[in-house]
Protein backbone atom coordinates (compact mmCIF):
# COMPACT_ATOMS: atom_id res chain seq x y z
CA UNK A 1 0.00 0.00 0.00
CA UNK A 2 1.35 3.15 -1.13
CA UNK A 3 2.33 5.59 2.00
CA UNK A 4 -0.07 8.28 -0.37
CA UNK A 5 -3.23 6.35 0.20
CA UNK A 6 -2.64 5.49 3.86
CA UNK A 7 -4.90 7.81 6.99
CA UNK A 8 -3.17 10.51 9.16
CA UNK A 9 -4.77 10.82 12.43
CA UNK A 10 -4.92 13.91 14.53
CA UNK A 11 -6.78 14.22 18.29
CA UNK A 12 -7.63 17.41 19.23
CA UNK A 13 -8.74 18.93 22.63
CA UNK A 14 -9.67 22.86 23.51
CA UNK A 15 -5.76 22.44 25.68
CA UNK A 16 -4.14 21.31 22.22
CA UNK A 17 -3.00 18.16 20.20
CA UNK A 18 -3.52 14.82 21.99
CA UNK A 19 -2.11 12.83 19.86
CA UNK A 20 -0.85 12.84 15.94
CA UNK A 21 -0.22 9.80 13.36
CA UNK A 22 0.25 9.58 9.58
CA UNK A 23 0.94 6.26 7.99
CA UNK A 24 -2.12 4.08 9.05
CA UNK A 25 -3.60 1.45 7.58
CA UNK A 26 -6.80 1.40 9.88
CA UNK A 27 -8.29 3.29 12.58
CA UNK A 28 -11.55 1.98 15.08
CA UNK A 29 -13.55 4.45 17.37
CA UNK A 30 -16.41 4.28 19.32
CA UNK A 31 -19.35 5.87 18.49
CA UNK A 32 -22.33 7.39 19.87
CA UNK A 33 -24.59 4.89 18.72
CA UNK A 34 -23.06 2.48 20.44
CA UNK A 35 -21.48 0.51 17.55
CA UNK A 36 -17.83 1.02 16.63
CA UNK A 37 -16.33 1.87 13.22
CA UNK A 38 -13.59 0.48 11.36
CA UNK A 39 -11.77 3.36 9.28
CA UNK A 40 -9.49 2.35 6.23
CA UNK A 41 -7.85 4.60 3.48
CA UNK A 42 -10.70 5.28 1.09
CA UNK A 43 -13.53 5.62 3.47
CA UNK A 44 -16.28 8.08 2.59
CA UNK A 45 -16.30 11.30 3.95
CA UNK A 46 -18.23 11.42 7.45
CA UNK A 47 -18.72 13.54 10.77
CA UNK A 48 -20.29 11.66 13.47
CA UNK A 49 -20.52 11.67 17.42
CA UNK A 50 -18.10 9.69 19.47
CA UNK A 51 -18.45 7.85 22.37
CA UNK A 52 -15.97 7.31 25.26
CA UNK A 53 -13.59 4.52 24.92
CA UNK A 54 -10.36 3.25 23.01
CA UNK A 55 -9.63 4.44 19.89
CA UNK A 56 -7.48 1.95 18.35
CA UNK A 57 -4.97 2.63 14.70
CA UNK A 58 -2.93 0.02 13.01
CA UNK A 59 0.53 1.66 11.62
CA UNK A 60 3.84 -0.85 10.13
CA UNK A 61 4.93 -0.41 13.81
CA UNK A 62 2.20 -2.22 15.06
CA UNK A 63 -1.45 -1.60 16.91
CA UNK A 64 -1.32 0.94 19.62
CA UNK A 65 -4.59 2.75 21.48
CA UNK A 66 -5.66 5.77 23.24
CA UNK A 67 -8.46 6.08 25.59
CA UNK A 68 -10.75 9.01 25.28
CA UNK A 69 -13.51 11.16 26.19
CA UNK A 70 -16.77 11.31 24.09
CA UNK A 71 -16.46 13.85 21.24
CA UNK A 72 -16.82 14.31 17.28
CA UNK A 73 -15.54 12.67 14.60
CA UNK A 74 -14.73 14.04 11.49
CA UNK A 75 -13.20 12.07 8.48
CA UNK A 76 -12.38 13.15 4.75
CA UNK A 77 -10.09 12.40 2.29
CA UNK A 78 -8.06 10.10 4.47
CA UNK A 79 -7.50 12.94 7.35
CA UNK A 80 -9.22 11.36 10.70
CA UNK A 81 -9.91 14.14 12.94
CA UNK A 82 -11.53 13.44 16.59
CA UNK A 83 -12.15 16.50 18.71
CA UNK A 84 -12.24 15.63 22.54
CA UNK A 85 -12.76 16.78 25.83
CA UNK A 86 -9.36 14.68 26.49
CA UNK A 87 -8.10 11.72 27.33
CA UNK A 88 -9.53 9.67 29.87
CA UNK A 89 -7.24 8.77 32.83
CA UNK A 90 -7.42 7.80 36.45
CA UNK A 91 -8.95 10.66 38.05
CA UNK A 92 -12.14 11.63 36.65
CA UNK A 93 -12.32 14.87 33.79
CA UNK A 94 -13.63 17.82 35.70
CA UNK A 95 -15.80 20.18 33.14
CA UNK A 96 -15.25 23.43 34.00
CA UNK A 97 -16.17 26.68 32.43
CA UNK A 98 -13.43 27.00 30.14
CA UNK A 99 -13.50 23.68 29.12
CA UNK A 100 -16.93 23.73 28.77
CA UNK A 101 -16.32 26.60 26.38
CA UNK A 102 -13.27 25.96 24.68
CA UNK A 103 -15.24 22.40 23.60
CA UNK A 104 -18.04 24.57 22.35
CA UNK A 105 -15.74 27.13 20.36
CA UNK A 106 -14.37 23.69 18.94
CA UNK A 107 -16.88 22.61 17.62
CA UNK A 108 -18.55 25.38 16.17
CA UNK A 109 -15.26 25.71 14.43
CA UNK A 110 -15.72 22.40 12.73
CA UNK A 111 -19.38 23.41 12.05
CA UNK A 112 -18.16 26.26 9.67
CA UNK A 113 -15.49 24.16 8.26
CA UNK A 114 -18.35 21.60 7.57
CA UNK A 115 -20.44 24.67 5.79
CA UNK A 116 -17.37 26.14 3.78
CA UNK A 117 -16.73 22.98 2.13
CA UNK A 118 -20.50 22.49 1.24
CA UNK A 119 -20.45 25.82 -0.12
CA UNK A 120 -17.36 25.30 -1.82
CA UNK A 121 -18.89 22.02 -3.99
CA UNK A 122 -21.90 23.88 -4.50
Amino acid sequence: MSRERLLSLKILSPEGTILEADSLFSVNIPLADDCPIGIKPGHAPLIAETAQGQVRFRSAEGESQIELHAGVLDIKDGLVIILTPGKVSATPLEITEKIESDYDRLIGSLIEKINLNQDAEI
